[in-house]
Formats: C-alpha cells, sequence, structure tokens
C-alpha cells in the first residue's frame, strides 16, 4: 500500500473518534477505512482470523443469490 492510497482511504488526518459507542460516524468513512486494512492484511489473513461462526456467515453470505441481493440492492 501507497502513502496515497492509505491517505485517500483513512478519515481525516487520520484521527478517529468515538461518537455515540462508534468510531467512524458516517458509512463513508467506515467503508474506506475497512478498504483500506482488508487491502493491507488480505483476505487469507482475514480468513485465518475469523471465528468460525463468522467464516459460516460470511460463506452463506457469498453465495451467488446472495452476492447478487446486496450488490444491487437499493
Amino acid at each position: 500500500m501507497t502513502v496515497s492510497v492509505w491517505l485517500e482511504h483513512t478519515p481525516y488526518e487520520n484521527k478517529l473518534e468515538l461518537i455515540d459507542r462508534k468510531t467512524l460516524c458516517g458509512s463513508e468513512e467506515r467503508d474506506r477505512l475497512l478498504m483500506a486494512l482488508l487491502y493491507n492484511v488480505g483476505f487469507k489473513h482475514l480468513f485465518k482470523i475469523l471465528p468460525l461462526e463468522s467464516l459460516q456467515i460470511l460463506y452463506q453470505l457469498c453465495s451467488v443469490e446472495n452476492m447478487l441481493e446486496i450488490a444491487f440492492r437499493v
């Protein structure tokens, strides 16, 4: 990951605040940070550290039908 990619995907000045028990209030900031972290860690490592229950839920969500429904939900 380059510095420019990191700066593009992290919150303003790379600072996190806790507001109403959430670190990122806007979903856009949350999603950008998540993408940066996934890019940095990689899916293989994510799968290694996820609990079994989370892996099972992820497997169900990754069915073709569910992925299409999630991707195109308006």
